[in-house]
């Protein structure tokens, strides 16, 4: 009778270890401690996982039997097996119907065996050799001695502490020569006085209570005496703090300013009366000169740059009595021209020219500056798993540097606009992989533009939901 349980023919007692082994690695490792059933299948149920094998649902190919444990083998698997010292072919086994006893045998394309003692078999459970079951059985171990308990592992430290502080103290008492321990007399019996003379710490001093808010400390007379005396004025204001009808009570002799004070430092008259005289005329002569430097606002139709003209006028007024106008400033130039004739100080908002053409003859030049402006189209290719809102966010987000890759080419070259269609690839991971301009769809022929494009689409960084290919439209226009 073969058990894991006792000795068999008087060898000490064995347990049954089984592995699955996968392309010859360890997968799993079971070690039976008390008999029980060992199971493959895909569910967490089983006792190895294992994919699908054609084999029953947690098909149990090492059961409890009646004489210890029983194999069971299928039509297809392939090894070899070892039963009671003999090895035999696993396929030729389960064909020849298995072996004898009251356990053996099984239904359909199975074949059952008892097994047990020294019996061991390295099993292929497909035709592919990659899953394999190993079985041996191995000699129980003996369990492990009664570990102590921690008291007891503690008894020497704590008769050994014991004993150190005994003696401590035992030294101290006897060399104790009574020295002052607040003292560092550098006797190598200082530490032992410590031991016994402890530092008494002194009490606390409690504080002087401080005086009330409306008190003041009292000044002394001649005569020795002191007299009480208001902090504050008692008046219609002074009850609130504001202005008494008496002065606050002061020590007589007290000065101002001490003897011993450094002197002040001197006062500096930076804004006199004629420097503001001159600031005024530097601001009034400033602003003239940037009004007539004016050559319109966007949409006034112009011609000319700047023009200059001789100009006539009376003095600058202050607060000293002066009298003085702005007034009476024309002049025609090259360009610029125009009048501008008003006191801007007293004849309120100056006509600059917003809501009408200045007048001027002769020059050339730029006008005013374009502005680039950039729209968007409608997104087409293959998304993946975006969304053509999610493309448009992330495009969108870098807008102000694609504005800024046309508004330099346009300064250059004036009316350039156009459609510039990218075509670029994203990776799993949401990364730009590769971008580059559809000359076919284009319209844009500025290959600055199309560059700097190029590049700020590869540094986009979308959401990892699945590579796609898109094409995204640009529109660049002058405003």
């Amino acid at each position: 009778m073969k058990s894991t349980a006792a000795p068999i023919g008087g060898v000490a007692p064995v347990q049954l270890r089984t592995s699955l082994v996968w392309h010859g690695e360890v997968m799993a490792d079971h070690v039976l401690i008390a008999p029980g059933a060992v199971t493959l299948g895909s569910t967490g149920n089983s006792t190895f996982i294992v994919p699908d094998l054609s084999l029953p649902a947690d098909f149990a190919i090492i059961r409890p039997g009646n004489r210890g444990y029983l194999l069971t083998l299928g039509d297809g698997m392939r090894g070899t097996i070892c039963v009671e010292g003999k090895q035999r072919d696993v396929a030729d086994f389960v064909r020849r119907g298995g072996e004898g006893g009251d356990d053996a045998g099984a239904a359909g394309a199975f074949r059952a065996t008892p097994i047990g003692g020294r019996d061991w078999g390295v099993i292929d459970l497909d035709n592919s050799g990659h899953h394999q079951l190993f079985f041996q059985f191995v000699p129980m171990q003996a369990p492990l001695p009664t570990t102590t308990s921690k008291l007891e592992m503690l008894i020497p430290a704590l008769a050994f502490s014991l004993l150190l502080h005994s003696v401590l103290v035992l030294v101290t008492y006897v060399f104790d020569e009574g020295i002052n321990p607040f003292v560092y007399p550098g006797s190598k019996r200082l530490t032992g006085a410590f031991l016994i003379n402890r530092i008494n710490v002194p009490p606390e001093v409690p504080e002087p209570p401080k005086a009330g808010p409306r008190t003041a400390q009292p000044a002394a007379a001649e005569t020795g005496q002191v007299k009480n005396i208001n902090s504050a004025t008692k008046g219609k204001e002074g009850k609130s703090g504001g202005q008494g009808e008496k002065p606050r009570a002061r020590d007589p002799d007290a000065l101002d300013v001490p003897p011993d004070a450094p002197p002040p430092p001197p006062k500096v008259a930076f804004l006199t009366e004629k420097n503001r005289a001159v600031i005024s005329d530097i601001i009034q002569a400033d602003v003239r000169t940037s009004l007539g430097k004016f050559t319109g606002l966007p949409g006034a139709k112009q011609k000319g740059g700047l023009g200059y003209g001789k100009g006539t006028g009376t003095g600058v007024g202050d607060d000293l009595g002066g009298t003085g106008t702005t007034r009476g400033s024309k002049g025609g130039g090259s360009g610029g021209g125009g009048s501008a004739e008003g006191d801007f100080v007293s004849t309120g908002k100056i006509d600059t020219g917003e809501t009408r053409a200045p007048r001027g003859s002769g020059g050339t030049g730029a006008g005013v500056k374009e502005v680039a402006v950039v729209g968007t189209g409608a997104a087409s290719g293959d998304f993946g798993g975006l969304t053509k809102e999610e493309i448009d966010k992330v495009v969108k987000s870098r807008q102000g540097l694609i504005k800024a890759c046309y508004q330099k080419e346009l300064d250059r070259q004036k009316g350039l606009g156009g459609k510039l269609v990218v075509k670029f690839s994203i990776n799993a991971e949401g990364i730009v992989t590769k971008a580059s301009p559809d000359g076919a769809k284009s319209s844009l022929t500025n290959a600055a533009v199309s560059d700097c494009v190029v590049r700020q689409i590869l540094k986009l960084k979308f959401p990892a939901k699945g590579g796609g290919v898109v094409n995204y439209p640009f529109i660049f226009s002058q405003g």
